[in-house]
Parts: C-alpha cells; sequence; structure tokens
C-alpha cells in the first residue's frame, strides 16, 4: 500500500466500519524513527479491501441486510498475521487472516460465520448439529479408533486417500455428523460445520464469487476413488465417500444443513424434518 493507495483505502476502511461494524488495523503508514519519517507498506492491498467489502455484502444480503448483520455479528476486528498454513481464524470477536496466504471470498465468509456463532454463545453450532441429528462424543470415536473401523492410519489421520478422518466420530473432536455435510476431516467438529454450512449457503445455487467453491464441494463426490478433484487438487476415494456427502440429486439445498440456515436467516422457527 502506497501513499497515493492509503488515501483510497481510508475510505474503503470507512465504508467497512459504516455498513458492516468491522475495524481492520492498518499495518501500514507513516514509521518515525530517530526523527525520520519513512513510508510502510504493510501487507494489505485495495483489493483484498474490496475483496473483504463485497464478501461481507454477500453475507449480509442472506441476512437481509447490513443492519441484521451488525446485529448478529456486532464489532469485529480484522487484522493480518501469520497463522502458518491456515488462511483465516477467528476469535472473540477478531478475524485474522494469513500474511503469506491470500484470502478468498469463501475464507472471508467462513470466518466470520465463526464470529456470529461465537455472538451467540456458540448457540448456533449446537443447534445444528442437534438438527442435523449429530452428537460429540470422544469416548464412541475413541471405541471407533480402537476397532479400527475409522477412516484413519490408526488413531491419526494421514494425507492419503482414506485415512483423512473423514467419516462420522473418525475426528480429532469425536464428532458423529448427522445428514449430509458437505465435506469433513480431521479438525471437522460442530464449530466448523456450523461455518461451512454457512459459506455453502451463501454460495449454492447463486451466481456469486462463492458458487464454484460450494458446487465443487459437491461435484467431487461424483468422481471415482483415486481421481484428483480438479478444483481443491485432491486425491481421495470420492466413490466410497459419496453416500456420507452426496446429497439427493447433488443437491445442496435439499440438505438439513441448508434448511437450518435458511430458517436461521429467515428468522423462522427451527422444525425438524419428517
Amino acid at each position: 500500500m502506497n501513499r497515493f493507495e492509503s488515501q483510497l483505502a481510508a475510505e474503503k476502511l470507512a465504508r467497512l466500519s459504516m455498513d458492516f461494524q468491522v475495524t481492520v488495523l492498518a499495518d501500514w503508514g507513516e514509521e518515525i524513527s530517530m526523527g525520520t519519517s519513512t513510508w510502510k507498506e504493510g501487507t494489505w492491498s485495495l483489493a483484498e479491501l474490496d475483496r473483504l467489502y463485497d464478501s461481507l455484502s454477500l453475507f449480509a444480503n442472506i441476512m437481509g441486510g447490513n443492519e441484521n448483520f451488525k446485529t448478529n455479528l456486532g464489532r469485529v476486528t480484522v487484522k493480518k498475521a501469520g497463522i502458518g498454513s491456515h488462511g483465516g481464524e477467528a476469535w472473540r470477536g477478531e478475524v485474522t487472516f494469513s500474511v503469506t496466504n491470500l484470502f478468498t471470498p469463501w475464507t472471508v465468509v467462513h470466518e466470520f460465520a465463526h464470529i456470529w456463532d461465537e455472538n451467540s454463545g456458540w448457540n448456533l453450532s449446537r443447534r445444528l448439529e442437534r438438527y442435523t441429528g449429530g452428537f460429540t462424543s470422544r469416548f464412541l470415536s475413541s471405541v471407533k479408533k480402537y476397532l479400527r473401523l475409522a477412516d484413519l492410519n490408526g488413531f491419526v489421520k494421514a494425507d492419503e486417500p482414506g485415512k483423512r478422518g473423514r467419516k462420522p466420530g473418525c475426528n480429532k473432536r469425536g464428532y458423529f455428523y448427522g445428514d449430509k455435510p458437505s465435506g469433513s476431516d480431521w479438525n471437522f467438529n460442530r464449530v466448523e460445520d456450523f461455518a461451512e454450512s454457512v459459506a455453502m449457503y451463501v454460495g449454492w445455487g447463486k451466481d456469486n464469487a462463492l458458487h464454484d467453491h460450494a458446487h465443487a464441494r459437491i461435484s467431487r463426490y461424483e468422481l471415482a476413488n483415486g481421481e484428483i478433484d480438479p478444483f481443491f487438487r485432491t486425491k481421495d476415494n470420492w466413490a466410497d465417500y459419496a453416500k456420507y456427502f452426496y446429497p439427493a440429486g447433488g443437491d445442496y439445498a435439499k440438505t438439513r444443513r441448508w434448511r437450518f440456515v435458511e430458517e436461521v436467516v429467515s428468522k423462522k422457527p427451527i422444525l425438524q424434518l419428517g
């Protein structure tokens, strides 16, 4: 971010604050040392600020507008930091994006969905777990792993087909997901499930920046075992996993997760499917 761009950036920061109650911690600007002023360019770009704004607009739209978004999420701080291989993290009203990896619209919606869940006292993810027929049990998960019924390398994951802990209860938290999520892995739990479900809802069947990612999460289960998924570049036993993740007719809108998010954003009563 150079000096000229920083003037435009200030306007974008003001819009993020006004429209979404989002404060971006600028890592660019004048630095004064020993009486000498130098310009620090930081790690943000104008394109990233635009991507953040546009992605939040998509999120706010499903809630019925910016005011509902601000009510649901409260004030949020956004920054960049070194967070390892993660694209983003969310905790205590703060979203952190990686300084080394490009964040995507999917990452934005996913991380801000965590803030929404957190602002509800983690009630949304607990309700999703119940609504979809899932439950969490480390004990039953350990039994499943001990009996070698898990798609793991013993008790832990391995980065190879059929050993990433995608089946119910085969993750590190003992999360036995219900119905059919769009995917699962070793790190899956009800909190991640909720965030992914929101991102899927935002992108599924809509002509927006999350569309391709959302549809690729479902279409990979149409592949044969051992094929490389062209979107995520991952090889796995897709045909075997289809019964856990591929919805009826390949339509994610027929899943309980889609219906749950639909009813939450529409503020309708959450009713169990028959």
